[in-house]
């Protein structure tokens, strides 16, 4: 035989038949509902575990006034009971949440914006390796104040990932370039100049004279801490001088010129030397 299901009412109403019996009165069942209950009266005690289901409970009828603090735990929640329409903005914070109580699997794609993350709440340490890629990363959202020194190396960095348009002017020197990790390829036309090499200064000597078809020579040198990185030369007359060799002569540069002329002719060297 199949016995009547409990319901909230009945065990209330049940519950007052019981006490009043006592007293020497009795009420049919159903007869007392909940505005013949004194407010308090009736304890969790007086209760049997599992008598109270979800559905003996009228939506509204429990606030958060009426539960005591630690009163219900997880164990008390049914699985995917809870949903977060039934959660206020607000009401759950970071010390209501026990540490690893809260993992990927519990929150919906999209759910999670930046507005939803306290400024310094969450660190390298919280992100699981190859968890967050670039499309997860709004344009412009991440700056130079976001990023530890050392925290992003060439592992970081795809393959033309980042233009000449990103990079600031002067923002990368000499200290973030590892020795021999630029090449001729790495660099675009015309992208280094004078200015970025160091300053060049023209080192020139004058010859002595050369007599009508004699050759002579004229050499100068770079000066201390300055490099040759080339050389040439200028003829007093274009039309009787011609140059036999000009070339690098340790730091510096040499000139060597024939005269076929009827006259005396000089020739000056210049040196090209180079002062990081």
């Amino acid at each position: 035989m199949k016995l009547p299901q409990p319901t909230f009412g009945k065990i209330l109403a049940g519950t007052v038949v019981v006490l009043l019996a006592t007293s020497g009165t009795a009420y049919a069942a159903n007869t007392v509902g909940s505005g013949d209950i004194i407010n308090n009266s009736v304890q969790s005690i007086d209760i049997k575990d599992g008598t109270i289901a979800s559905i003996d409970i009228l939506d509204g009828t429990i606030k958060g006034g009426d539960i005591a603090d630690a009163s219900i735990t997880t164990a008390d929640v049914l699985n995917e009971t809870l949903k977060s329409v039934d959660i206020l903005n607000g009401t759950i914070l970071g010390v209501d949440l026990a540490t690893n109580s809260v993992g990927t699997g519990k929150v919906v794609n999209e759910s999670l914006s930046s507005v939803d993350i306290l400024n310094g709440s969450l660190t390298s340490d919280d992100i699981a390796d190859e968890s967050l890629t670039s499309a997860d990363v709004l344009d412009a959202t991440l700056t130079a104040a976001d990023l530890g020194d050392g925290s992003v190396g060439f592992n970081e960095i795809q393959t033309d990932a980042v233009q000449a348009t990103e990079i600031q002017d002067n923002s990368i020197d000499s200290g973030e370039i590892v020795d021999n990790s630029l090449f001729a390829t790495d660099l675009g036309a015309n992208s280094v100049g004078s200015s970025e090499l160091g300053t060049i200064t023209d080192r020139t000597a004058v010859s002595a004279s050369i007599a009508a078809g004699s050759t002579g020579n004229v050499s100068v040198s770079c000066l201390a801490g300055e490099d040759v990185i080339s050389g040439g030369n200028d003829m007093s007359s274009a039309s009787t001088m011609y140059v036999v060799a000009s070339r690098r002569n340790g730091n510096g540069w040499i000139v060597f010129a024939k005269n076929d002329g009827a006259a005396s002719q000089t020739v000056t060297v210049h040196a090209y030397c180079l002062a990081p």
